[in-house]
């Protein structure tokens, strides 16, 4: 799903970014036990503050930020090439930007070490189309790290959100074959922290 002119308005505004570096990649990024040197996928990646972020906390080989609406890939790719300056001395020279369907993507099975998105599936009415495609193109025992908003029967749509319940997204998980290994919801904001990891094993993926 493509976003409206007021949620582009905000994604691209300092508020969001604000958030995301200080409230919600710190929680997403942290303890994950990652390897240097993966291959990382970023579905939704808006204008470009995530993958910034995903590369400055993970350090990664090469990360590949995907997004349905041209336009964000767009701005994603001025962001990148003028980054503010809390971003200045990130790496930008592994990251690929690329329009695709997160539901559809264009990878081979097993291409990535770990996947990450911040608040994206609420927006996405295939939404679980999108976790069974991120399983596909894990790595077994690569790690999906995310943050979602868990929105009531109510906000379905509404200003083009999608609503799912706690239980819904277990579920989700659980049946494409995903372990949940963190699944963490917020009083303040309905939202879920989540941590889980496709079944099987990879040494490439965790470190120790």
């Amino acid at each position: 799903m493509k976003m409206n002119r007021w949620e582009k308005f905000f994604i691209r505004s300092w508020l969001r970014v604000y958030i995301l570096r200080k409230a919600e990649v710190p929680k997403v990024l942290t303890n994950l036990g990652l390897a240097k040197g993966g291959v990382y996928l970023e579905v939704g990646c808006g204008v470009g503050a995530g993958t910034l972020l995903i590369n400055q906390y993970l350090d990664p080989e090469c990360i590949v930020g995907v997004d349905l609406d041209p336009d964000m890939i767009a701005s994603a790719r001025r962001y990148l090439g003028h980054p503010p300056g809390w971003a200045k001395g990130i790496r930008r020279d592994n990251i690929e930007l690329l329009g695709e369907d997160a539901s559809r993507l264009s990878f081979p099975d097993g291409y990535f070490d770990a996947a990450f998105h911040f608040a994206v599936l609420d927006h996405i009415p295939e939404w679980r189309e999108v976790i069974a495609e991120t399983h596909r193109v894990l790595k077994p025992g690569g790690i999906y790290a995310f943050e979602e908003f868990l929105l009531s029967p109510g906000f379905q749509g509404r200003w083009g959100h999608v609503s799912f319940a706690e239980r819904d997204m277990r579920e989700a998980l659980a049946e494409t074959g995903f372990a949940i290994e963190r699944f963490e919801t917020t009083k303040r904001l309905p939202r879920c922290l989540v941590r889980a990891k496709k079944k099987g094993s990879s040494d490439n993926v965790r470190a120790g």
